[in-house]
């Protein structure tokens, strides 16, 4: 009978620590929850809500304040999140706070996130509807992307077409690369005028004057210095050079139109050379009939010569005819024969 009532004590005490171990457990919970605390609660309107729940995380600058107490969907079809906030964290809600959807581990889990509110903004009162940010649509994130994965898809394939020339020892790739390290080595080498420059101090030194020398041709130009200096920065010189092209392009273009009528006057010399021959053979006929001509008028005035004669000789006209006046022609000799 003892031991009946040893074994009882035992079992009772084990089902009191059991029932105390439950209570401090419920207890420990109730506390994680904040069931004894009290709760301020808001509205999120989402248009897609995806993967809330019942029970989901609120946090708030990263820290849990509550929970998620109802899901529902309105008249207007969009999606109405209501949530609980302890108490004491309602005033970090404010009218610049933002709802969105976050990621809760690496498990896929999510949470609603409020953003904390600047201090200069009156607090969202309970009840209130807190702005929300519309999440990412995974699948317009794919489409979005695609365009992208494409072109990644595209410079792989010309890489691995690069490297496939590289690889090949025949390709022309290759054979540049080659030409680029005979080219190198040909400098490293002092061979060339590129490699004379890089490798001799002497004609380094003296590229480096030359350079030198054309800075201060450069500068002298700038700074007026010299005729040409002068002529691009002197406003005179630069009017008077600008009249003198002037004048040079109205030359030029006076020679043109010469050169222009030249060539249209040199076309119209085979029209000219016709009408010269014609004239030619004109004057070929009229000089075949230019000898009687001659003596048809040698002839006529032999006759009035002699009617001449016969008139001076007449008493009655004699005194209406002129007597031809005897002319002597003066001859000189030349002294010096």
């Amino acid at each position: 009978m003892i031991q009946r009532k040893k074994y009882e004590t035992i079992v009772g005490l084990f089902v009191v620590a059991s029932l105390a171990a439950l209570l401090v457990m419920v207890l420990i919970i109730a506390q994680q929850e904040r069931l004894w605390v009290k709760h301020a609660e808001y509205r999120a309107i989402f248009k897609n809500a995806s993967g809330l729940k019942v029970g989901s995380e609120v946090r708030l600058a990263g820290l849990t304040v509550g929970n998620i107490t109802e899901i529902h969907i309105d008249t207007q079809g969009n999606t109405v999140v209501v949530f609980e906030v302890v108490e004491k964290y309602a005033d970090r809600i404010r009218q610049d706070s933002r709802a969105s959807i976050g990621f809760v581990g690496l498990l896929g889990e999510k949470a609603l996130d409020i953003s904390s509110g600047s201090s200069d903004k009156p607090a969202i009162p309970p009840q209130g509807i807190v702005t929300s940010i519309e999440p990412l649509d995974i699948t317009e994130l794919f489409a979005k992307a695609q365009p992208s994965l494409e072109n990644l898809q595209k410079i792989i394939s010309n890489l691995a077409a690069i490297t496939h020339d590289l690889a090949a020892p025949d390709s022309e790739t290759a054979q540049f690369l080659k030409e680029v390290h005979e080219i190198a080595a040909k400098i490293n080498q002092a061979k060339g005028t590129l490699g004379l420059i890089l490798n001799d101090p002497k004609l380094y030194q003296e590229t480096v004057q030359a350079v030198g020398g054309a800075r201060k041709f450069v500068d002298g130009l700038a700074e007026s210095k010299g005729l040409l200096g002068a002529m691009i920065n002197d406003p005179a010189l630069k009017a008077e050079a600008h009249k003198t092209l002037a004048s040079m392009q109205a030359t030029f273009d006076n020679l043109k139109q010469a050169s222009a009528n030249l060539k249209e006057a040199s076309g119209r010399f085979p029209e000219l050379a016709k009408k010269g021959e014609a004239l030619l053979d004109s004057l070929s006929k009229a000089g075949k009939n230019l000898p009687d001509l001659v003596v048809s008028g040698q002839e006529m005035a032999s006759e009035v010569e002699k009617v001449a004669e016969a008139a001076q000789k007449s008493w009655l006209l004699r005194r209406n005819v002129p007597q031809p006046k005897e002319r002597t022609i003066r001859m000189e000799r030349d002294a010096s024969k």
